[in-house]
């Protein structure tokens, strides 16, 4: 260290550059390689559990059926794959059921997970399927592949991190110059400024930095030794100036400035003459000071000069109108003091022009106009609050919250009373950072209740203000539960969308197996006497077959595959015949009352779907009926029919149509009724608020397919 401190300031230089630039350049060497060999078995790992999961996914139901031919073929397609070594199933005891490869006799039942063990990357991951276990699948992977990438990389980012450093030494000799030469060149300039003791030496600036401040300080400290030598050489020229130092103040102020004797004026300043209108000093000295005097303000002065002329009394400033040559009335701030000088009774009058801050002044009245009529015209709700207390409410607030402007602004009102049961939480959690000076958003979203008990989602945006030296918080808030309610039902409409993509494909590939199994028991049948006990067994498993195809039908048209004939039909005759039929169906104790509408419009349909449609909604609203246990209600079920113009339908309904016309069915029970959570569930399908047993669904989801 100490030969260290005896180089030269460039050696220096040189190597605490090179150091620091190795020591970066290693740090970073060895971040980014652990990184990227992080990234090459995350890679590995990534590709194995997805591997893992499409093969699980194949295997669930060979598997469940016992396919173990199936599942083999299934394995075998993973030899695709390079890095497998080998691939197999084990039931749920553990027992191999598939393999390609070397397969193990016996895998424990409680391994689950990725790990590595002899250069090989193994995962054993559990075959299920709607939480149901059917056993476990167990891949190995070989590492050497990846062994050999990392060697390379390691290779290669080595020669690299020489190859920068050898630069970073030869770039670290260039650097140096930059800190040593102008510190070189300073040491010069001071021994020349010593030599000669010239101190009006500068010493030339050309950066910004360190050096550059030591350059600006060093020229500082030759400025102030140059200005003592100066000041002794100025006080006598400081004196001979000073009667033109005050003239030039007089000249050059803004303010008007002149003397006057006997209502003559005898001096004035540039600013008197700007003020006057006047042409040049000669036509304005000599003329009487109440030519421009405002008629209103004439006798007012005259009173007022007339005491400053009998004594000493000065006038503060006072607000007064003039008069300019060419007859423009002008606001002025006046003050006058008795003046001193060879004339008696002579006075200086010192006027302000006010006319730019009166402009100011009303375009601020304008500008505060233009805020009220915003304030008070605003589709959103704005306020202002002082210590957590209403100041100000615009009527917007008053419409939203339905309490009056004398209530919000109460001192005794609780700003938490527009804050719903479920938000109040957040609010508290939010006043709570704030006193505690930690960050809280600007902008947020709570649910707000108004005065009558109207819940509505709000968002707001809150800004601090300066008021009356108060701090304040400016808020604006606007109604969007509207928008929510579109974003919820666009959601919705998604979430369907995909259920109904999922159901398409189900109901399809259950439909093939249904087929063979019902084919299977048809043969079957032919083959054994209806007295045989297994006949029975069979008989079963056939009306369960066709209750399944029944299901995949109701997933079908849900999904909107299923085949349909759709044919120009009216809904009054359809349900008209159909009526019979229903009044069987929901029992004596219920009563349907149906309402058509006259004239309906004929509509383009699958009769048996939509037979289906009212049937379901029919069979949902006997349930609600059944379910409500107060006796006194009215049991019915009212049918109704009705033809309406787009114009009366949410756009949402209808993205593609073009028809103008719309036929409307609605089925309305005294029921018990849904609340909003099952509102939310019940397009989905085999959602049911039924007890087991009692149906797979509500059968809704079917009608909106």
């Amino acid at each position: 260290m100490k030969r260290f401190r005896d180089f030269s300031i460039q050696r220096k230089l040189q190597l605490i550059i090179a150091a620091a630039s190795v020591l970066m350049l290693v740090i970073s060497f060895t971040i980014i390689s652990l990184k990227t060999i992080s990234d090459y078995k995350e890679n590995l790992e990534r590709e194995a559990l997805l591997v893992a999961r499409i093969a699980s996914d194949y295997c669930v139901i060979d598997l469940a059926f016992d396919d173990a031919r199936n599942a083999t073929e299934t394995l075998g397609s993973l030899k695709l794959v390079p890095e497998i070594i080998s691939a197999e199933i084990f039931k749920k005891d553990s027992t191999l059921f598939a393999s390609v490869g070397s397969p193990k006799k016996y895998l424990p039942a409680n391994i689950s997970g990725l790990f590595y063990r002899n250069e090989e990357l193994q995962i054993i991951k559990p075959v299920h399927y709607k939480n149901t276990s059917y056993g476990f699948i167990h891949i190995r992977f070989s590492t050497k592949v990846l062994t050999e990438k990392i060697k390379r990389y390691l290779w290669t980012m080595s020669a690299f991190l020489i190859l920068l450093a050898f630069f970073s030494i030869l770039l670290a000799g260039r650097l140096q110059k930059i800190i040593s030469v102008p510190i070189l060149r300073l040491a010069k300039t001071t021994r020349e400024i010593s030599e000669l003791e010239d101190y009006s030496v500068k010493v030339k600036n050309t950066s910004q930095d360190e050096i550059g401040a030591l350059y600006s300080s060093f020229n500082i400290m030759l400025d102030q030794i140059h200005q003592r030598e100066l000041q002794r050489n100025q006080v006598m020229r400081a004196l001979r100036e000073s009667e033109e130092r005050y003239r030039k103040v007089t000249e050059l102020s803004p303010n008007a400035m002149l003397i006057h004797q006997s209502e003559k004026i005898i001096y004035a300043n540039r600013s008197a003459l700007r003020m006057s209108g006047c042409e040049n000093m000669a036509d304005l000295i000599g003329r009487n000071v109440f030519e421009f005097v405002h008629p209103d303000f004439k006798k007012k002065i005259k009173n007022r000069l007339k005491k400053i002329e009998k004594g000493t009394t000065s006038v503060p400033f006072v607000e007064e109108k003039f008069i300019s040559k060419a007859g423009i009335a002008i606001d002025a701030l006046v003050s006058a003091v008795p003046f001193s000088s060879s004339a008696d009774h002579a006075i200086l009058t010192v006027v302000q022009d006010m006319s730019d801050i009166k402009r100011a002044q009303e375009a601020m009245i304008q500008s505060e106009a233009r805020f009220h009529q915003i304030f008070e015209k605003s589709d959103d709700g704005m306020y202002v609050l002082r210590e957590l207390r209403f100041a100000m409410v615009n009527p917007k607030m008053i419409q939203l919250f339905e309490y009056s402007e004398e209530e919000f602004l109460n001192e005794k009102f609780d700003p938490l009373n527009l804050v719903a049961k479920e938000s109040k939480a957040f609010i508290l959690k939010r006043q709570q950072d704030a006193a505690e000076g930690k960050f809280v958003a600007t902008q947020y979203e709570f649910k707000g209740i108004s005065k009558f008990g109207k819940k509505i989602d709000l968002h707001v945006n809150l800004s601090q203000l300066n008021w009356d030296k108060d701090r304040m918080i400016f808020g604006i808030i606007r109604d969007v539960t509207e928008q929510h309610h579109l974003e919820d039902q666009l959601r919705q409409s998604q979430k369907m969308e995909a259920i109904g993509t999922l159901a398409g494909g189900v109901a399809h590939d259950f439909n093939n197996l249904l087929t063979v199994i019902g084919g299977h028991v048809e043969l079957a049948q032919m083959k054994i006497d209806e007295d045989n006990a297994v006949y029975k067994h069979l008989v079963e498993v056939d009306k369960a077959g066709k209750r399944a195809q029944n299901l995949t039908r109701q997933l079908l048209a849900f999904s909107r595959k299923q085949i349909i004939k759709r044919k120009v039909l009216n809904v009054n005759d359809l349900i008209t015949d159909m009526e019979k039929m229903l009044i069987r169906l929901i029992g004596e104790d219920i009563q349907i009352e149906v309402r058509f509408k006259e004239n309906i419009c004929q509509i383009l349909a699958d009769p048996g779907q939509l037979e289906q449609i009212v049937m379901n909604l029919i069979i949902n609203a006997r349930d609600a009926i059944k379910s409500n246990e107060d006796a006194s209600k009215a049991r019915r079920i009212i049918i109704e029919t009705d033809c309406r113009d787009k114009s009366e339908i949410s756009e949402s309904l209808f993205e593609k149509e073009k028809a103008e016309k719309y036929t409307v069915v609605s089925v309305t029970d005294t029921g018990i009724g849904m609340d909003e959570d099952t509102k939310e569930k019940i397009f989905e399908p085999f959602y049911t608020t039924k007890g087991v047993g009692k149906g797979t669904g509500l059968g809704l989801s079917t009608i909106y397919g």
